[in-house]
């Protein structure tokens, strides 16, 4: 009799769906930090040659400012941390309800706790073999970085608002 025997059908497969899932998650936080930096960035040029000079303007290319670090450190590798970020970490604790499919779901759970949760989800059996661990700690990283990354963008996406409204009341000032 096999390690895996007693288990539900396929757990790896399963496990490799979630983790896949977190990570095309990552990917997408990713692009989209990406592509309100690059917004932010040309927006700024814009602003600064074509928008008549005044103190709207000055706060819209402040706050457009801000947007450009937001997105370079979500993108780049210091986010990628395994200990907690305390600005960047939810406060939650696990619900009985919680998906294993979202990320702001399996942030909530640490390691042994979610390697407890999906061993009763999927019949048993996880914490046999450290293969299975390893990918349950792959999955609570990726879940990890995925939410911060996105509280990022959400940040930058704030800012970048707030410089639309300050240029669109430089417009009706004008």
């Amino acid at each position: 009799m096999s390690v895996s025997s007693h288990l539900t059908p396929d757990p790896e497969r399963r496990l490799r769906v979630i983790h896949e899932n977190i990570y095309n998650s990552l990917n997408r936080a990713d692009r989209k930090l990406g592509a309100i930096t690059l917004f932010a960035a040309v927006q700024m040029a814009v602003v600064r040659f074509v928008a008549p000079e005044g103190a709207m303007g000055y706060l819209a290319l402040l706050t457009l400012c801000a947007v450009l670090p937001i997105g370079v450190l979500g993108v780049s590798p210091f986010i990628e941390t395994p200990k907690p970020i305390p600005l960047l970490k939810p406060e939650d604790k696990p619900h009985p309800g919680d998906s294993l499919i979202d990320e702001y779901d399996i942030v909530r759970y640490s390691q042994i706790e979610l390697t407890n949760f999906l061993d009763r989800y999927l019949g048993g059996g996880i914490t046999a073999t450290p293969y299975y661990v390893d990918i349950v700690a792959q999955i609570v990283i990726g879940a990890r970085i995925a939410t911060r990354k996105r509280r990022l963008f959400r940040v930058a996406c704030v800012l970048a608002w707030v410089a639309q409204l300050c240029l669109f009341v430089q417009l009706l000032l004008r």
